[in-house]
């Protein structure tokens, strides 16, 4: 029983310290946006916030020719932290629009679409109840060669995505989804640098031309 209760303690204070890790991590990126920021974060703009996809996303204020738009991604990032992190990645730039690309990282550690989704919604909620005017655009959990074994749980997560978000007002579901897939039925390697998962200059071009008449609204 002794030894029981040692491994039990041993398993918490582990968790812990990992969670604590997790928590610098997360809080070395934040503070570099608070660095970049400068004390005056910018306002009523559109904020660019998820996971590496964004992240990795150079200069979607030149893409979009729009100097209002604010990148904030932070790499390896799932929804959760999103909620996690709402105040300073999210409320303190006030913006009109907020475009997220989350839930890729999510279903390839084991999360299930169901999962996704309800973290989806609850983010969703947070966004509406601090910021009700802000329109919110969700970038479709995209097909990877890396990740090809989980599309179908990403499929699912997005179709669940997607039909909540047609219920409700001033929220689009952004569909890249359907045009990174070839004719053969899988996405094009012209997407994707060498390593399957982060996205080419191809693949970011691709993402403008569909986000772009959104972002004009």
């Amino acid at each position: 029983m002794k030894i029981k209760k040692t491994f039990i303690l041993f398993l918490i204070v582990s968790l812990s310290s990992f969670a604590q890790e997790d928590e610098k991590i997360w809080q070395a990126e934040i503070d570099a946006f608070d660095l970049l920021d400068n004390n005056e974060p910018m306002q009523k703009g559109i904020l660019f916030t998820g996971s590496s996809s964004i992240r990795l996303w150079k200069n979607p204020e030149k893409d979009f020719n729009n100097p209002k738009i604010l990148n904030r991604g932070f790499g390896g990032s799932q929804i959760i932290d999103l909620i996690e992190n709402f105040d300073q990645i999210i409320l303190k730039y006030n913006p009109q629009k907020v475009v997220i690309y989350s839930g890729d990282n999510d279903v390839q550690t084991g999360k299930s679409a169901e999962i996704v989704f309800g973290d989806f919604c609850a983010l969703y909620g947070m966004i509406k109840a601090k910021l009700p005017n802000a329109k919110v655009y969700f970038i479709a959990i995209k097909p990877s060669l890396n990740r090809w074994s989980k599309v179908l749980e990403m499929k699912k997560a997005n179709t669940m995505i997607n039909e909540y978000l047609n219920s409700k007002q001033n929220a689009i579901f952004v569909d890249v989804f359907s045009p990174m897939i070839g004719e053969n039925g899988m996405p094009s390697e012209k997407w994707f640098i060498e390593d399957g998962l982060h996205m080419t200059a191809d693949g970011y071009k691709l993402w403008t031309e569909i986000l772009a008449p959104y972002l004009l609204e």
